[in-house]
């Protein structure tokens, strides 16, 4: 338990020091949500109806561009073979890396997500589903972005191929995070989509990111 908080701690001090990487994503998020209005139009009932989507969606991309610093900077600078010769289990050290990661992004949507939800003209009744999906979604595509991280640390298009990995196991958890702010929206039950949304989570432990 002491190395695994070692290793949070560690993880997180990089985050930290940092901020330039974290402000450069939080200004892609920014630039997305900004540019989605002048390509659909004012209307603010057409705004209102997209907007989980389109915060969901930047939240993927930003994910997707924060993957390639999992592994891959201790890979460089031979952090990651250090972790891997202590006697810590390696599955330990994998858990307190993605968790690092998932808090990070998860302040860094937390800032944003209510002056886009203003800037669209998101209801706020949806406002706490869209919370819970993305406090639900957000670990397990960094749970699934672990394994394809993982298998592509070595190669040089490590960006790239992140994104054709990732993109067809993302698209199910961005369906269910909508579906459950579409029926928030409607007054209907989100209980489904978010349970869904859970086994997704619920199936993928820290142990896959090692295949």
């Amino acid at each position: 338990m002491i190395g695994f908080i070692r290793i949070l701690r560690h993880d997180m001090r990089l985050h930290v020091r940092q901020p330039a990487v974290w402000a450069s994503l939080v200004l892609f998020f920014i630039i997305v949500i900004l540019l989605m209005p002048f390509a659909l139009g004012p209307e603010p009932d057409l705004l209102r109806r997209l907007a989980p989507g389109f915060v969901w969606l930047s939240a993927l991309l930003m994910a997707l561009l924060s993957l390639d610093r999992l592994f891959a900077q201790d890979a460089r600078d031979g952090t990651l073979d250090c972790m891997l010769l202590s006697p810590m289990p390696l599955p330990v050290i994998v858990l307190s890396k993605i968790l690092a990661q998932c808090v990070t992004m998860l302040i860094a949507l937390g800032v944003m997500i209510f002056p886009a939800g203003l800037l669209l003209n998101m209801s706020f009744a949806v406002m706490p589903v869209l919370l819970v999906t993305l406090l639900v979604g957000v670990p397990a595509m960094l749970l699934l972005g672990g394994i394809a991280s993982a298998i592509t640390i070595s190669l040089r298009r490590n960006p790239a191929l992140l994104t054709l990995l990732l993109m067809p196991f993302y698209i199910p958890i961005l369906i269910f995070a909508v579906a459950a702010c579409d029926a928030a929206a409607m007054g209907a039950s989100t209980t489904a989509p978010l349970l869904f949304l859970g086994a997704i989570l619920c199936v993928l432990p820290p142990e896959t990111a090692l295949l």
